[in-house]
């Protein structure tokens, strides 16, 4: 069970690690970065999200709020590219794996500590610091 719900944690966090990419030259980037989603920034400033664009002509095509849209790329003060961001992945990947690591080490220390962390009763204190000796 625990490793299911880590995996769908895991899958996730991947979904998650995008970033938008501005595009400088719209007509040759999509042809070579192929992306889902775009950004694209209208004149009044307003963002649009297009999934499936299309470019014909100086038209970008796609869908918008689950309607396909046309907008003309003068239109447009920007276009970014929303693309996967490995490193972020590899990133957030570490620091997950760093807490778990930590948790159980810290989890295993509680249960195996001397001198009642184990849950035998309050604190106990050995004057001498040897456990072996203490009562």
């Amino acid at each position: 069970m625990r490793t299911t719900t880590l995996a769908c944690w895991l899958l996730f966090a991947s979904a998650v690690c995008h970033t938008a990419v501005p595009l400088a030259s719209p007509a040759e980037d999509l042809s070579r970065l192929k992306p889902r989603t775009l950004l694209l920034t209208d004149s009044d400033r307003s963002v649009v999200r297009m999934t499936d664009a299309r470019l014909t002509g100086d038209t970008l095509g796609g869908t918008v709020h689950g309607q396909f849209t046309a907008i003309p790329l003068s239109r447009l003060t920007e276009v970014k590219a929303v693309v996967g961001a490995p490193a972020k992945t590899r990133i957030l990947a570490v620091g997950v794996g760093g807490a778990v690591v930590l948790a159980v080490w810290m989890i295993g220390s509680w249960l195996t500590a001397p001198n009642g962390f184990a849950g035998d009763g309050p604190l106990k204190t050995c004057p001498s610091g040897d456990p072996q000796t203490c009562p």
